[in-house]
């Protein structure tokens, strides 16, 4: 009995001191996780997201007692949910919204006046960001769509950039008479890169105010001219004009190598594939995709690519904030220009060294920003349900799973539904 009652009191002691020493610990790592500011990787997008890496390092530089946890994030619906997301995220427009909707993210109004995020920032871009009259992010950069191509090749052969449809076809089957391809585009991988087609080919044929009413106002999916414009994509990938009849069955890398290798004359890609540059033997070149009418005039589809937001369950939304502040600095605002994806505010890029691809880019951008002709990206504006039926069932239509008529009818009624549910881009906003 004696045994028992001291092993009682050895066990009591031991449970004392363990939960003393377990307090410590937690009171200790609750100490060190005050001072945590949990953010995106730098690394998620590779070089275009590097500039995340050059604030970090300039906000840690003025803020020693800080610490910046760089984490990864698989699933940010779920860990949003489960008050598991990092302080800082990326999200795009409607991702914000959608977030902002169930409590997710934090309004920004006070942080903005506090500390100027706009006071050079395009007003459009902003508007990106702003959902039921509040604030909730600030925009990333901007973007837009492009053609690729084989300068040297073209050279070689005297060939003219096509700049519509008429000339796309026929150079196209000037090019497969050489024995190349035309385009080269894989998306077994990203389904949803399909829409940088419809993005391209619904700009050019109803210009940016006719693609703003089609996004958010009067304008139907099944007007005419969207109809046929759709069904000449269709009857061009048909005719084997775009990897062969093949691209929904490669991926977006080895359409890359169809390029890179020369086996293809011409590819679409974005602005944001600047920053990784193409190692090739040829010259490549950069303009304006061709306008998908006939005879029309190519228009580049701009928008907003992501947004920085504040998780509201963040217990250092404040430190965050100023973090954001950090977004502005010279050094930043220059390493996102010359990955290629600008922030959206007013600079002066004179006297930078930009590799010779990102100032074609960029100036093609501005150029066209200037004239008039420059769009909007449906994925940055068209509305929630429009979207994912873009990024997601495209393929169907040139695979003649479904008609073109009847594809486009179920994108009207979804933006129909869209409007019921006041998930439209708002006009004014763009």
């Amino acid at each position: 009995m004696k045994f028992n009652k001291k092993f009682k009191l050895i066990a009591l002691s031991t449970t004392l001191v363990t939960s003393l020493m377990l307090g410590a610990c937690s009171n200790k790592a609750s100490k060190e996780e005050e001072n945590v500011l949990k953010v995106p990787n730098a690394d998620i997008w590779g070089e275009e997201s590097s500039a995340l890496r050059v604030m970090y390092d300039l906000y840690q530089k003025d803020n020693p007692d800080i610490k910046i946890k760089e984490v990864s994030v698989q699933d940010m619906g779920t860990a949003l949910a489960a008050g598991e997301a990092p302080d800082l995220l990326l999200q795009g427009p409607f991702e914000a919204a959608e977030s902002y909707k169930h409590g997710y993210i934090e309004p920004m109004d006070a942080y903005y006046e506090k500390y100027k995020y706009d006071e050079k920032m395009f007003q459009w871009s902003k508007n990106a960001y702003e959902f039921d009259n509040k604030i909730i992010g600030i925009p990333w950069n901007y973007e837009g769509l492009m053609l690729v191509y084989n300068k040297t090749l073209f050279e070689e052969n005297g060939w003219e950039v096509p700049t519509n449809y008429n000339e796309v076809v026929s150079l196209s089957k000037e090019i497969e008479s050489k024995g190349t391809i035309p385009f080269a585009w894989g998306t077994s991988d990203c389904e949803g890169c399909d829409n940088w087609w419809i993005s391209s080919i619904v700009n050019s044929v109803l210009g940016p105010e006719g693609t703003k009413q089609l996004y958010s106002g009067d304008k139907k999916w099944t007007d005419p001219e969207v109809v046929e414009a759709i069904q000449r994509y269709s009857d061009f990938w048909n005719e084997g004009y775009v990897t062969e009849k093949k691209s929904h069955a490669i991926s977006t890398e080895d359409a890359s190598k169809l390029f890179i290798t020369g086996k293809s004359a011409m590819k679409i890609d974005g602005t944001w594939s600047l920053a990784a540059g193409l190692e090739t033997d040829f010259e490549v070149g950069y303009a304006p995709f061709p306008s998908w009418s006939p005879d029309g005039e190519p228009v580049i589809p701009l928008g907003v690519g992501a947004g920085l937001t504040i998780n509201a369950k963040s217990k250092h939304k404040d430190e965050v904030a100023e973090l954001l502040s950090y977004f502005f600095h010279e050094d930043v605002v220059v390493a996102m220009a010359k990955n290629g994806i600008p922030e959206p505010i007013e600079a002066d890029y004179s006297g930078l060294d930009f590799e010779p691809n990102v100032e074609t880019a960029l100036n093609m951008i501005n150029e066209a920003a200037a004239n008039g002709k420059s769009g909007y990206l449906s994925f940055s504006y068209a509305s929630p349900s429009v979207v994912e039926v873009l990024e997601s069932e495209f393929a169907g239509v040139y695979l003649k799973k479904t008609t073109v008529e009847k594809w486009l009818e179920k994108l009207q009624k979804l933006k129909e539904k869209d409007a019921k549910d006041g998930s439209l881009y708002k006009l004014e906003n763009y």
